[in-house]
């Protein structure tokens, strides 16, 4: 039996992921199921694609992730499975899934249409309980992804940040705030100047100039910055928070020169 991954904005005080977890055990009842995160802000579709797509390498080939950040439920808009790589995904088509499955150049995506999958008492305030966890589950119990309806060819995309290369500088944009108030960049180390070492590099955020790239947070002066989880550029504040520092930290300029 397989593993479901599920990543939504419902937050853990309704009841609502139960609910989700326990649609897909009633259906795959040795399914695992692993929580990505359930705090995704509210509504917040860029801040869920930029999380997932830096989750899916850390899981096993054949996870299935269901990912529901869905402010337009119940609305015209179609709900997605999809099979990138060795991987899975069921979201619905707002963008969610596009910053993965750009890293896939193999992939399939179908739209979900057979209501045989669904709940039988299916509404349209809870999509993500009523129709994706029942379709995730049954992927996950080794059902064919044609299954849940037509193939499509194009779907809901996330205008990806541009970066910006001269020279021994890379200019970026802050693409995610963690809950330290730590602002995630998308800029990735391998994104740096190769002939200068990291200790060498300054960053500049907004106003903020000279901020120096250390190795810990516990070397951090002040603004400093450094190689995150995710892999990317963080600028942070030792046992602070740094997007306290700005009005509205997502979208803003990062730029690393040495």
């Amino acid at each position: 039996m397989g593993t479901i991954a599920l990543l939504t904005d419902f937050g853990e005080t309704d009841g609502f992921v139960g609910m989700l977890k326990g649609t897909i055990k009633s259906i795959a009842p040795d399914c695992e199921i692993i929580d990505i995160t359930h705090k995704i802000t509210n509504f917040d579709i860029r801040a869920a694609a930029f999380v997932l797509q830096k989750s899916v390498r850390y899981y096993p080939a054949g996870t299935v992730f269901l990912a529901v950040v869905d402010p337009g439920v119940g609305s015209a808009r179609r709900m997605l499975a999809a099979r990138a790589g060795e991987y899975y995904f069921v979201a619905p088509d707002n963008g969610i899934l596009s910053y993965t499955l750009t890293e896939f150049p193999e992939k399939r995506v179908h739209a979900i249409e057979n209501q045989a999958l669904f709940l039988p008492d299916h509404g349209q305030t809870f999509q993500g309980r009523d129709i994706m966890a029942p379709v995730a589950a049954r992927i996950a119990s080794g059902m064919a992804l044609e299954t849940v309806g037509p193939a499509v060819e194009s779907y809901a995309f996330l205008k990806i940040p541009n970066l910006l290369k001269h020279g021994r500088s890379v200019i970026g944009e802050i693409v995610y705030v963690d809950k330290f108030g730590n602002l995630i960049s998308n800029i990735t180390k391998n994104d740096l100047p190769r002939d200068v070492e990291l200790s060498n590099l300054k960053c500049m955020v907004g106003d903020v100039k000279n901020i120096a790239l250390v190795n810990s947070y516990s070397e951090g002066q002040g603004m400093a910055a450094i190689i995150s989880g995710f892999g990317t550029v963080e600028v942070f504040l030792n046992q602070g928070n740094a997007a306290g520092r700005f009005a509205r930290a997502v979208g803003m300029t990062i730029a690393v020169e040495g």
